[in-house]
């Protein structure tokens, strides 16, 4: 009996594996189903809501299912901490703690104030209720601003979770800063946060437009209990990394040397997590080739950095969905750039439709071999966004040309 069981899990594939592993989990109270689905209904929300802001939300997502810290770099009014508690506010149970860090905070201010009560019988200790030491979820403006004391404590707090030898239920801490850090003692810091993402202005002209026309507002489109994310993050590790992707990892590492970019082994090894966070997203049993390219938010220092960490990444030979969401992105890219004078519009409409409508066949020969139902999930909503595109310029064509 116990052979024939053997050689059963033998033969099973990585997904059957997957999903039985998905059908435990769900015995035992936590339906990663659900979870999952949850987590991308929160991905989309934001999306819809906060425009152009795609490489943020994604690089906040991964570092909540990976365990990571993420930070995000831009000038004021760029919507960094407002992205990041919309994200928030669907996680009704966990503690949050926000603050603006300055040269002249103390660690009262971050961490809690010295307990009186313990002072009178010889007893050092801080209230962390509320503070960073006492809460899920952390936000920091200008998080490099600090003391070298209180960058000390932010970094034992972000490494090993500990403060003054503490075990805290620090989940996540999301850092935002006007610039990147440039001296020296604030490199260790630095290095903390895996995930990284420049966030700039809105750039295209419409899209700006309906920014100053209808502030975005989110509202939370799911609630994940604390319990649930931390069985997501659980399940995240146990997705597999297939040894043609550590070889992979090993073409693109030799690569970014070539183009002078050096990426310690600590942090190739936290980047694993990752990678294993976006194909738990994507529903998928194994980390994939198209799930490399979350490694953008983690392979570069500097901002001149990053284009070749793009070219690098660049190079990894994809699936054709992945290669259809990138059509689609550049058609909706183009659409978002539209002129948005009326003249100017009339006389690019048939252009912009026909582009449109060629991207919608390119996408659909790519795909003209059909794909999984995990594949579907992954490049459905992007299809949905294309089609309200090409009603809309249907819309407008028809009234151009009944003028």
């Amino acid at each position: 009996m116990g052979d024939t069981a053997a050689r059963h899990r033998r033969s099973m594939t990585a997904v059957q594996i997957h999903e039985v592993m998905m059908k435990s989990t769900t015995n035992n109270s936590v339906d990663m189903t659900s979870v999952r689905h949850r987590f991308r209904t929160v991905r989309d929300s934001l999306l819809a809501t906060f425009r152009e802001r795609e490489n943020a939300v994604e690089c906040i997502l991964l570092a909540a299912l990976s365990g990571n810290h993420a930070l995000l770099v831009g000038p004021p009014g760029t919507a960094k901490s407002a992205l990041f508690f919309g994200f928030l506010s669907c996680f009704p149970d966990a503690r949050k703690f926000q603050t603006l860090v300055t040269k002249f905070g103390t660690e009262d201010e971050y961490f809690g104030p010295v307990k009186l009560s313990a002072l009178k019988n010889d007893l050092w200790e801080r209230n962390l209720d509320g503070r960073l030491a006492g809460v899920e979820c952390a936000f920091l403006d200008e998080v490099f601003k600090g003391s070298d004391s209180v960058l000390n404590a932010f970094l034992s707090a972000m490494n090993e979770r500990l403060y003054k030898g503490r075990t805290i239920p620090l989940r996540m801490l999301v850092g935002a800063s006007n610039e990147l850090p440039e001296e020296e003692n604030l490199a260790a810091v630095y290095d903390r946060f895996l995930l990284r993402d420049l966030v700039e202005y809105v750039q295209a002209d419409a899209t700006w437009m309906q920014l100053v026309a209808t502030p975005p507002a989110y509202t939370a489109s799911a609630q994940i209990k604390l319990a649930e994310w931390d069985a997501a993050r659980a399940d995240v590790g146990r997705v597999t990394l297939p040894e043609r992707i550590v070889q992979e990892l090993l073409r693109i590492r030799n690569e970014l040397k070539v183009n002078g970019i050096v990426v310690s082994d600590r942090r190739w090894i936290a980047l694993t997590r990752v990678l294993r966070a976006a194909a738990w997203l994507d529903d998928c049993a194994e980390v994939e080739l198209d799930h490399l390219a979350a490694l953008r938010y983690g392979l570069w220092q500097k901002p001149d950095d990053r284009a070749r960490v793009v070219a690098v990444l660049d190079t990894v030979d994809r699936s054709a969905v992945a290669k259809a969401i990138t059509v689609v992105d550049e058609a909706l890219r183009a659409y978002a750039h539209r002129p948005t004078e009326a003249a100017a519009y009339l006389e690019a409409l048939p252009k912009l439709a026909a582009d449109i409508t060629d991207a919608a066949k390119r996408v659909q020969e790519q795909l003209k071999e059909g794909v999984s139902r995990r594949a579907q999930a992954r490049i459905q909503p992007k299809l949905d966004e294309l089609k309200k595109v090409h009603d809309a310029l249907k819309a407008d064509l028809s009234r151009r040309y009944a003028l």
